[in-house]
């Protein structure tokens, strides 16, 4: 720096400009230049600062800083000007390394501010700083993980979920291992950072394949479902934290050892495994605790949670923590705010997930519980002379022993005397009580540490599934290490804390200074040099060299005589010999110190500061071993547990945890190495010492960090007291500079620290240009680099002070902050002109307004005087004229009222008289209607009575006749001549009569078979029967009645027969006469049996044809009452009634061309719906599906087969030819009949198709005449496309019930025509499509599942519609278009809605619809799943893809004029090799809501479903765009505010021009938010307003939003009062809010539509489809009806005039039904 360059430097200090100043109590304050003054010819300059916030007092005077300095001691940097003070645009900036001013003060200044505002995470550069709120925060909801995962760094506000997605997506990109180093002091919160990056991994990419206990875990449908490995890391935290961590008067959940977890992940990135290594447990936290402080947790769990049923046992009874020297020493047993024993109980859970069962949990208490007696046995012993002794009545002795299982003889007596081996002997010498409180205490620590160890190797074991040493395919580590530790008296424990954080910072700078280097040329920027910082290599080297201080401590503790004093001693030799002044800088010795009080103590010049240690202890803490004998007496311990917890080896996981399990287990290959014979040897393999065993692992450590990418986290500590949301500034500056947060903004500054995306740096400071930049006058990335160097040019004179790099510009220290006063001294100079212009327009228009206003003043004044005159006038002549009209009133009112008494009196008396003539019609109809009925009861009488006498008569002259017979055969017997001549036959005719009886009995039992299908069928005939023929029932009835009584008499007989044949054996000679007889007998019955039924059948089809009849005459009459009602119509309607016949059978007619060229359009489109270049030539899809000739199976009967002819069936697409010019009137007529009848989709088809329905109803053509069953078989010649060229003609319904129930034909037709080799028609304006044209699937598929179920065909039915929703969900279950699943959606709703309508109608009269209604329920459930499944299926692809446009679309697209935010997005800034703008605006939304829109009108889907799909798209923005812009600062301004709203807006028009607004519900809390960034901020009373107008958020929104806020030009920060008012709201239910939206989860919903009624079913079928089954079903449901009547019970006797009043009453329902019914879905 030269002294011309002091100058503009000086330039940048004017009046008001505010600066830091150092302040013993604040660290730094602020204070505003008052006055300055600059000599330059002295070379000096002066300035006096007053301090912003003083102090609290009001009658203090602001304090004044005064600053003097010469130009050469600012060129010589002996004095420095004060630091300024950042903008208030960057006050609260996320990224320290984004400030203008990047200076010391202005750190602490930022992370204040962001504090005050309750933003805890703040970055700084590669570091993520933390700031612990001593209080619950609501950032680490599961809402809030899933947020951040996928996101990059950067793109939300910062949070250590950031640092562990990025460094997730890190491994998964780069294929390189990853660590996150958490460091800080005690309290800063290290253990809980750790915790949630722990839960990020194990939660937030939990739905990655590839582990399989987590797929079973997402086959529950648990949304938080994590596998069992996943599991057991989170369970690792309470075990360890109660095992490891310890209340200290800093924190009261110190972790009190280091900690590297290693997350292991497969080749699918998901988690596998896990390992853990631990580093210096604080062992001598077991045996002593400083005041205030606890021991380890587990301890007070222990006591005041183990059962009582344990408490005997482990000999705790009546005993708290107060009760044991190890936990009352601290005097602070409880900690506020904390349950041990319910963390006790998570302990134990934890235990159990991990793989300890509830015995070891128990041996583990009793180690625990044997640890606390160990430190109350009392050693005793007066003297060194008279030894240390342990009484035998000890109890904590006592349970010691028990506890631990070893033998308390050599126990007790190694805890009191000591053996020394020589090379002849071995000397046992007593111990002194000091002495033997060491070894107790030793012991203590030795197990703890082992225990300790052991568990966490059975974690290890856990967490890798047995395969610990295993090489994962890739890894993310966690490192929570201590931070650097200062207190008054510092020993050994420390020394090795702040000799890890010497290494870890080390690695911290290289990896800064690296990065920095690699940023500066990847921008490619000249004119520079490698930035160089200062290497803490020497103090390293001071530690661990050769003859560092931890080599002299080991030789040291190598000496038998070694001692803490000797080995202070050899340090000042070593380091501290020469002079302080002499000492080369770039050595060790440059950083000790030896201090001038304390023969023992040393200081070594840290980092971070110089920290003096107490060498007493080193020694005894180094060593760190228990004598060998009393470890023998231990490892012989009968306790399983104890054993293997000393027995067993080390894994690397606590290495440097205690020391013990390594360092004992290192010496033991080399026990004997060196003795001959029974001799005994000195020689012992030496043991590695608590620093060497530390060393070796910090080495180990180091080398896995440097081999990963490193990613850091420093948790700072606000204040001592731990109180929620307090500021100590010195303490926190403090840890900046220990943390290494500092020396990054130091390697920063030595370069170029603030640096600005090209585009962003354009777009502000273009107004520096002369003239200005117009914001498209830049097209290409170099035009972009010559225009940024053009501003630079213009702003500054000296070019070493910036630098162009590829995409970014490069700003030396402070320059910004200088470019962006001249920005604001620009725009002030505008505003203030604008401001002029404005006033004096102002004055002038008010000037103008008073003037106009004068003379209007003057000509109201003139024109109310001549009001006032005209006023008068008027009223004189309305006087008048309210007489004139209230004299002709009352004339008329009296001449009204006598005119309205006569014509009442008239309406009575002619009332009257039309009454007494209605009644006598009344009755004289009633009686001819009782004389009806009672003359024909009387003939039926008449009737019953001649049948009755008939048969009386006919039953005497039968008897007569069987008398005359019988006394013939009494003649007979009295014959001896004809007894002798028949004696000889009586054998032969006694089998003969045998045979005849069991045929006799066989025809009975046919004969009852006849009469139960008889009784059957009369049953079915029965049912279908209405109440207007219930006499042709009861005739049936009698006439059964008889049958049974012959039946009966025939049994009767029968049983006369073996009465007579069991006679006649008796006697043999009255055998013969009496076979005779019932022979005869019995042909006589048989002949009248016979005779009997063939009556009873005529009748019954005698019954069928009336009823026939009947059913033919009523629909006879039908017709012709709607033709002349139609004839009326058209009369009444006149030339109108022409046109619009033509119009009917304009759309009645679908020819095969209209159909072809629809075919055509359809193909000639692609998936956007316009035409694609080759579509001239498209022709209608040709079908070929397979050659399935139907059985010619005609069901055999008794007398006859048939087969049916193949005809053409009557259709709008093949009209029949059997009609030409010269047929008469007669037969042309009745081809228009047929014809119309044949017509579907036409009015006149469906009104008759309802009447037909109305009198057919359900099971009324169900019977089984086989002999008119059948189906017309295809020739045998008839191949290939012939075989769909076959015509099926179905005369009846036994045809079509046959061809239902067996025809496997048809129900492939339905599977490959109407759905599988279906091809969706396309949208095109070429062609309009109506319902039938796009939803005759449904309908044909519903017309068949209908006849099926009248026809109680259940099995056929769940055939049909199981395999039909199979084929639609195959076919829509990619979701690849948008037409296709509009196109079945439609047609899956259209075709339950049919079947809900057929059964809503059908009323059950019958079990034997039992199965037939199962099914159709079943295909109901079946079809709401499918519809379910294809609307969910088809709003989670609409949302995917509709996701990409939510945030560019309607949170970036900047579509309002003037109204430009600066930063355009925070990819366009990451990327930003020129200003990109965004290709989605809110056209693209808008455009993706109309083709959706239009997509479901063009097939038709429900307007209830149409509108809940909007509805779902609109919470779709209102949840994503939401979450987005309360986690990134960088949307959070005022004007992105009126960005958004204006897009918002757009989308309000939009749903209210196609009436779905009320789903703009969806958006209430986004416009809330939007509001609150347009709202003021400024004053408490904006705080009511803000709260009132945003009711909708929550507090803790609210306070959140305001504090990422992002000021704008002109505005203050939100920092002070609103700040502090805004949390003293949200502080309440704080807990309880949530900060993010839930989406939507879809796999939660159940879709509720409610189907609507179907008045017809649509029976069109398009000319290319070649369904001939379907085609034959479709035709038959008119010819049958139509030419042949219907089969059906005799309807002799029905009232015309109740089948009038059902058709009109049916006519109705129709017209009523024709309304869509609204579908309900408000339950969706």
């Amino acid at each position: 720096m030269s002294r011309d360059s002091i100058l503009p430097e000086l330039n940048v200090y004017a009046k008001g400009t505010k600066a830091f100043f150092v302040d013993e109590e604040l660290a730094w304050v602020q204070a505003v230049l008052k006055t300055k003054s600059v000599d330059e010819a002295a070379a000096t300059v002066a300035m006096t600062f007053e301090r912003l916030d003083p102090p609290a007092d009001s009658g203090a005077e602001p304090e004044i800083y005064n600053f003097e300095a010469s130009f050469d001691e600012l060129v010589k940097k002996t004095k420095v000007l004060p630091p300024l003070c950042n903008p208030p645009l960057l006050e609260g900036i996320d990224d320290l390394t984004n400030l203008s001013h990047l200076n010391e003060p202005a750190v602490l200044h930022n992370l204040q501010v962001r504090y005050a505002m309750h933003n805890i995470y703040t970055y700084s550069g590669i570091v993520l700083v933390a700031l612990n709120p001593f209080a619950r925060v609501p950032l680490y909801s599961q809402d809030t993980l899933e947020a951040y995962a996928g996101r990059m760094r950067g793109e939300l506000e910062p949070h250590l979920f950031a640092i562990s997605e990025d460094a997730f997506q890190g491994m998964v990109r780069d294929k390189k291992n990853q660590t996150i180093i958490v460091s800080g002091e005690s309290g800063a919160g290290k253990t809980m950072s750790a915790k949630y990056i722990m839960r990020y991994f194990a939660s937030a990419h939990e739905d990655s394949s590839g582990s399989p206990a987590k797929q079973g875990a997402a086959a529950g449908d648990s949304r938080n479902a994590i596998s069992r490995v996943e599991e057991q890391i989170l369970a690792t935290n309470p075990v360890l934290e109660s095992f490891g961590n310890a209340k200290t008067t800093r924190n009261d959940n110190s972790s009190r050892f280091g900690k590297f977890l290693e997350i292991r992940f497969n080749e699918r990135h998901a988690i596998e495994a896990a390992f853990i290594r631990t580093y210096l447990l604080e062992r001598s936290r077991l045996v002593y605790q400083p005041a205030t402080e606890r021991n380890y947790h587990v301890f007070y769990q222990l006591l005041a949670a183990v059962p009582d049923a344990q408490r005997a046992r482990l000999g705790l009874q009546g005993c708290t923590w107060e009760s044991f020297a190890y936990t009352s020493q601290g005097g602070s047993g409880v900690i506020t705010g904390v349950d041990d024993a319910v963390e006790f109980r998570n302990t134990g859970d934890a235990l159990g997930v991990i793989g300890f069962s509830a015995e070891q949990q128990q041996q583990i208490n009793a180690l625990l519980a044997a640890l606390l007696h160990v430190g109350n046995i009392d050693i005793q012993g007066a003297s060194e002379r008279v030894g240390a002794s342990i009484g035998d009545d000890d109890a904590a002795f006592g349970h010691v022993v028990a506890l631990l299982g070893v033998d308390g003889t050599l126990f007790r007596k190694w805890l009191t005397k000591k053996q020394i081996v020589t090379r002849s002997e071995k000397i046992v010498s007593n111990l002194t009580r000091a002495q033997a409180l060491i070894v107790r205490d030793s012991v203590a620590k030795f197990i703890y540490a082992h225990l300790f160890d052991f568990i966490v190797r059975t974690i290890n074991r856990s967490l890798t599934g047995g395969d610990i040493g295993g090489s994962p395919a890739s890894f993310i580590g966690v490192l929570d290490i201590y931070g650097f530790e200062h207190f008054e008296h510092n020993s050994f424990e420390q020394f090795c804390i702040n000799y890890a954080n010497e290494k870890l910072q080390q690695n911290f700078n290289r990896h800064v200074f690296k990065l920095e280097q690699e940023e500066y040329q990847r921008e490619q920027l000249a004119n520079w040099t490698f930035v160089d910082f200062q290497d803490n290599q020497p103090c390293i080297d001071l530690i661990e060299g050769r003859l560092g201080v931890l080599a002299l401590l080991d030789e040291e503790s190598r000496l038998q005589q070694g001692s803490d004093r000797t080995f202070a001693e050899k340090l000042y030799k070593q380091f501290a010999a020469a002079p302080p002044g002499r000492v080369d800088p770039q050595t060790p010795a440059a950083f000790f110190r030896k201090p001038r009080f304390g023969a023992d103590a040393f200081t070594i010049r840290h980092y971070a500061h110089d920290v003096s240690y107490e060498a007493d202890g080193f020694i005894e803490k180094n060593k760190d071993t228990v004598p060998d004998e009393v470890q023998n007496v231990l490892r012989a311990s009968t306790d399983s547990l104890l054993a293997a917890v000393l027995g067993g080896e080390g894994d690397g996981s606590g290495d440097a945890g205690s020391g013990g399990g390594d360092a004992s287990q290192a010496a033991a290959p080399a026990a004997g190495a060196g003795g001959t014979g029974g001799r005994l040897s000195v020689r012992v393999a030496r043991k590695p010492t608590l620093g060497a065993v530390f060393k070796h692992s910090l080495v180990s450590l180091m080398e896995t960090i440097e081999a990963t990418e490193s990613h850091y986290i420093r948790c700072i500590k606000p204040n001592e007291a731990k109180a929620a949301w307090q500021w100590d500034a010195p303490m926190v500056l403090a840890q900046l500079r220990a943390c290494g947060v500092l020396e990054t903004i130091r390697i920063s500054c030595a370069g170029y620290p603030s640096r600005l995306p090209i585009p962003d740096f354009i777009h502000r400071y273009r107004p520096l240009l002369a003239g200005g930049v117009a914001l498209g006058a830049a097209t290409s990335v170099d035009e972009y680099r010559q225009l940024a160097q053009r501003i630079l040019q213009a702003a500054f004179s000296e070019s070493d002070r910036f630098q162009v790099g590829l995409t970014k510009v490069f700003f030396r220290a402070g320059m910004l902050a200088l470019i962006e006063k001249q920005r604001v001294e620009r725009l002030n100079a505008a505003a203030t002109s604008i401001q002029r212009l404005v006033r004096g327009h102002q004055q002038r228009s008010l000037f103008l307004r008073q003037r106009a206003a004068a003379l209007r003043l003057q000509t109201l004044a003139r024109g109310v005087l001549a009001r006032r005159m005209l006023r008068r006038l008027r009223d004189t002549h309305a006087a008048l004229v309210i007489q004139t009209a209230v004299r002709g009133y009352l004339a008329r009112q009296f001449f009204a009222s006598t005119r309205r008494n006569t014509v009442r009196l008239q309406a009575l008396a002619r009332g009257f008289l039309a009454r007494r003539e209605f009644n006598d019609l009344r009755r004289t109809h009633a009686a001819v209607a009782l004389q009806t009925l009672a003359r024909g009861y009387l003939a039926r009488c008449r009737f019953a009575r001649d049948v009755y006498l008939v048969t009386r008569l006919q039953s005497r002259v039968r008897m007569r006749i069987a008398k005359r017979q019988m006394r013939e055969i009494l003649a007979e017997r009295a014959s001896a001549a004809h007894f002798k001549d028949v004696t000889y036959q009586l054998e032969g005719k006694l089998m003969t009569l045998t045979r005849q009886l069991d045929e006799s009995q066989a025809r009975v039992a046919r004969l009852n078979e006849q009469l139960r299908v008889a009784q059957a069928e009369h049953q079915q005939v029965l049912q279908a029967q209405d109440a207007t023929i219930q006499r042709a029932t009861q005739q049936l009835t009698r006439r059964v009645d008889e049958l049974e009584r012959a039946k009966q008499q025939a049994d009767e007989h029968s049983a006369e027969l073996a009465a007579q044949v069991a006679t006649t054996q008796a006697a043999l000679e009255q055998a013969h006469r009496d076979a005779g007889t019932e022979r005869t007998q019995h042909e006589q019955a048989r002949d009248e049996l016979n005779r009997k039924l063939a009556e009873l059948e005529a009748e019954l089809q005698a019954s069928r044809a009336q009823l026939a009849d009947a059913r033919a005459q009523h629909q006879q009459q039908m017709l012709v009452l709607q033709q002349q009602r139609g004839a009326g119509d058209a009369a009444a309607n006149g030339a109108g009634g022409a046109g619009g016949d033509k119009q009917a059978a304009s759309s009645i007619k679908r020819s095969d061309a209209a159909s072809a060229n629809r075919w055509r359009a359809a193909a000639g489109l692609s998936a956007t719906g316009y035409d694609m270049a080759d579509s001239s030539g498209a022709s209608p899809p040709q079908r070929q599906p397979p050659l399935t000739a139907p059985a010619a199976a005609a069901p055999a009967h008794a007398s006859t087969q048939q087969t049916l002819s193949h005809r053409r069936p009557h259709s709008v697409d093949q009209p029949s030819a059997g009609l030409d010019s010269g047929a008469s009137a007669a037969a042309a007529a009745a081809a228009a009949a047929a014809s119309k009848r044949a017509t579907v989709g036409g009015d006149e088809g469906r009104t008759l198709a309802r009447m037909l329905s109305s009198l057919g109803g359900f099971g009324g053509g169900n019977n089984n005449n086989s002999n008119n069953a059948g189906v017309a078989a295809i020739p045998e010649e008839a191949d290939g496309d012939d075989a769909y060229d076959a015509v099926f003609d179905l005369r009846n319904e036994d045809e079509v019930r046959d061809m239902l129930a067996h025809e496997d034909g048809l129900v492939g037709e339905v599977l490959n025509e109407l759905v599988g080799d279906l091809q969706v028609p396309l949208p095109n304006i070429d062609a309009e499509y109506s319902p039938p044209d796009l939803l005759f699937p449904a309908h044909l598929i519903g017309l068949c599942v209908i006849k099926m179920f009248q026809y109680n065909l259940a099995r056929r039915i769940d055939r049909l519609l199981m395999s039909t929703i199979a084929r639609v969900q195959k076919k829509t279950a990619a979701f690849e278009s948008d037409y296709t699943s509009a196109f079945w959606l439609s047609n899956v709703f259209e075709l339950l809605s049919i079947i809900k309508t057929s059964m809503t109608e059908h009323q059950s009269s019958t079990y034997e619809y039992a199965e037939s209604e199962r099914a159709m329920n079943d295909g109901m459930q079946y079809l709401e799943s499918l519809l379910s499944d294809i609307y969910f299926g088809w709003i989670k692809d609409l949302q995917k893809r509709f996701g990409k446009l939510i945030i560019p679309g309607v949170v970036e697209s900047e579509a309002l004029p003037g109204f430009t935010a600066s930063d355009s997005g925070f990819f366009n800034r990451l990327m930003g090799t020129g200003p990109r703008e965004s290709t989605v605006k809110i056209e693209n939304v808008l455009s993706f809501f109309n083709h959706i829109w239009r997509t479901m009108e063009f097939y038709y889907v429900d307007q209830a479903i149409m509108r809940q799909i909007m509805s779902e798209l609109l919470c779709n923005i209102g949840v994503t765009a939401f979450n987005n812009i309360i986690m990134r600062r960088n949307f959070c301004s005022w004007k992105r505010g009126m960005q958004i709203q204006y897009n918002l807006t757009r989308i309000e028009e939009w749903c209210k021009a196609h009436s779905v607004s009320d789903a703009t519900r969806n958006l209430d809390r986004l416009l809330q938010l939007v509001k609150l960034l347009q709202l003021q901020k400024s004053t408490e009373q904006d705080i009511d307003i803000m709260f009132e107008v945003c009711d909708l958020l929550n507090p803790a929104q609210i306070k959140k939003l305001l504090s990422i806020y992002a000021v704008s030009d002109y505005e203050n920060p939100i920092i002070g009062p609103v700040m502090n008012e805004v949390t003293k709201r949200a502080a309440p239910s704080e807990k309880v809010d949530k900060i993010l939206l839930d989406t939507n989860d879809l796999n939660d919903q159940v879709l509720y539509l409610t189907a609507r009624k179907v008045p017809a079913i649509e029976t069109y079928i398009p000319p290319e489809f070649r369904m001939p089954r379907i085609r034959a079903l479709v035709d038959s449901q008119t010819d049958i009806l139509y030419d042949n009547g219907v089969d059906g019970v005799d309807i002799d006797g029905l009232d015309l005039d109740d089948a009038y009043a059902a058709y009109d009453d049916d006519d109705d329902h129709d017209d009523g039904s024709q309304q869509q019914l609204v579908h309900d879905a408000s339950g969706y």
